[in-house]
């Protein structure tokens, strides 16, 4: 449909979609609890992209033939309003601590980066319509926390809340079929 009035750029937005309209849960990694309090303090997140490698192959007289190649997914960033108990952050801590330690030196170390992985879990990005139904649903597979970031501490903020980021790894994202 070709869209040459603002009628009908009228009726192929609809309403159009909202980008402050969005739900994330996280699956298994903290308490249900914490879970559900994530997807509460959850501020903002983005849909996870990804690239397509580029395979180019040599062709002949110097031309070269361009294939697909490995699809990549960047990490995956949240933005989590911090609650006066530090409830999530601590929690985001504690997982972060089953997964690797600081303790490099010691034989006993235990870390989770070496074998296989059985206990990631997922995050789902749900996006809603304005009437709170889900429309689009991204899962992001085997997640964990890989950076945490610093919370600013000023005498001059007084009417502000604290906020932190959050890095997510993955593998590999799915959409529903």
């Amino acid at each position: 449909m070709a869209i040459t009035t603002i009628s009908d750029l009228k009726t192929a937005l609809n309403t159009g979609a909202r980008s402050n309209l969005f739900r994330v849960t996280l699956a298994g990694q903290l308490s249900v609890e914490d879970n559900d309090t994530f997807g509460f303090l959850c501020k903002a997140a983005q849909l996870p992209g990804s690239t397509l490698g580029i395979i180019e192959v040599p062709f002949s007289a110097g031309r070269r033939f361009k294939a697909a190649g490995d699809r990549t997914f960047a990490d995956w960033t949240t933005t989590v309003i911090n609650d006066s108990n530090h409830t999530i952050r601590k929690a985001l801590e504690d997982l972060q601590k089953t997964y690797g330690t600081t303790d490099y030196n010691s034989t006993t170390s235990k870390t989770k980066t070496g074998g296989a992985q059985t206990d990631f879990s997922s995050i789902t990005v749900d996006q809603l319509n304005q009437a709170g139904t889900v429309v689009n649903t991204y899962k992001l597979v085997n997640c964990w926390p890989s950076d945490i970031s610093t919370i600013d501490l000023s005498y001059d903020s007084t009417d502000t809340l604290e906020e932190f980021t959050v890095t997510w790894s993955y593998d590999y994202f799915t959409l529903p079929a």
